[in-house]
């Protein structure tokens, strides 16, 4: 399987309440030499297209995100991938789901990440059962399709 936390990844369900008002999130990993990840967030809101950056460094459970933009830099975030499944030959059935911590901003909530725009149903209910089997279930998940 190839490191969840590399390549690009289309946010297609989320908690959390910063999607809500933003559309076509994705995220990009790149694996850096010193071990950290370059963490690179776009979105849509208002028409313009939006850039937020970070590193990802390794934690005994997962990472820890802090931001290298303005307010960013004084923000830091603990994250893991609990689930992931890239087998898959078609990019619509390749999944992935994060949890992050509660934040000084954010709430606590899980992510589902699938290598294309639109998520395979069969890779939805997948990513949604790993959910349920982390017992993460309870997080009430919107759809970020733009």
């Amino acid at each position: 399987m190839t490191d969840p936390v590399s390549g690009t990844w289309q946010i297609v369900a989320s908690s959390l309440p910063f999607w809500r008002s933003r559309s076509a999130p994705a995220v990009s990993y790149l694996p850096l030499p010193d071990g950290r990840v370059l963490d690179a967030v776009t979105y849509v809101r208002g028409g313009r297209d939006k850039l937020v950056l970070g590193f990802d460094t390794r934690t005994d459970s997962g990472f820890e995100w802090r931001g290298l933009q303005h307010v960013t830099r004084l923000t830091t975030s603990r994250w893991q991938v609990i689930a992931s499944d890239e087998t898959a030959g078609d990019p619509a059935d390749r999944w992935a789901v994060t949890a992050f911590d509660k934040t000084l901003f954010t709430p606590a909530g899980v992510d589902i990440y699938c290598r294309a725009r639109d998520i395979s149903p069969v890779a939805r209910a997948a990513a949604t059962a790993a959910l349920a089997a982390a017992g993460l279930a309870h997080h009430p998940l919107a759809d970020t399709s733009a």
